[in-house]
């Protein structure tokens, strides 16, 4: 570092430092490097000389469960359906499926995290589906799961207009 540079500092255990102190040494390096060289990496999107976008990631692990046909999906058309705990495990579990915005929540949720099909069609109603999938919130490989096993989906999303106040000629 140069005379002037601002200096950071953080916080590692003694025990830590000493082992990674020992290790960089072997390799002839220092500690104090490795984490500049680590952060170098990071801001550049990169680690270990792998891009970003070819990293695996928790998401690409992932499965999304997708039925057979939209028939399948029997899930109400109105009322209320309480989510078991292993999908929603907030205050309020329930979810008032005429409301679309409810029910889009209802929706996000199972379709990311069901485990089963079987839970799946008895949550989802085809027609409630067809109406509310190009407002829905979902992961992009979750969309494209359903998107390729039903054609018949509406493709195009909602877009939303910015506020005035967020754009720099208003």
């Amino acid at each position: 570092m140069s005379a002037g540079t601002t200096r950071h500092t953080i916080r590692i255990e003694d025990q830590l430092w000493n082992k990674a102190h020992a290790k960089a040494t072997r390799h002839g390096t220092t500690v104090s490097e490795l984490i500049r060289e680590g952060l170098r990496n990071y801001v550049s999107d990169t680690a270990a000389g792998t891009p970003v976008s070819s990293r695996h990631t928790l998401a690409d692990s992932l499965v999304y469960l997708v039925p057979d046909t939209l028939d399948d999906l029997h899930g109400p058309a109105s009322g209320i359906v309480e989510l078991p705990i292993h999908l929603d495990w907030g205050p309020n579990s329930r979810y008032l499926v005429d409301d679309d915005g409810s029910c889009s929540a209802l929706y996000q949720l199972t379709l990311q995290n069901s485990g089963s099909i079987e839970e799946i069609c008895g949550i989802l109603n085809a027609d409630r589906l067809t109406e509310l999938w190009p407002s829905l919130r979902l992961p992009d490989r979750c969309r494209q799961a359903w998107e390729e096993a039903f054609p018949q989906l509406p493709t195009h999303r909602e877009t939303k207009e910015h506020p005035s106040w967020t754009t720099l000629n208003g």
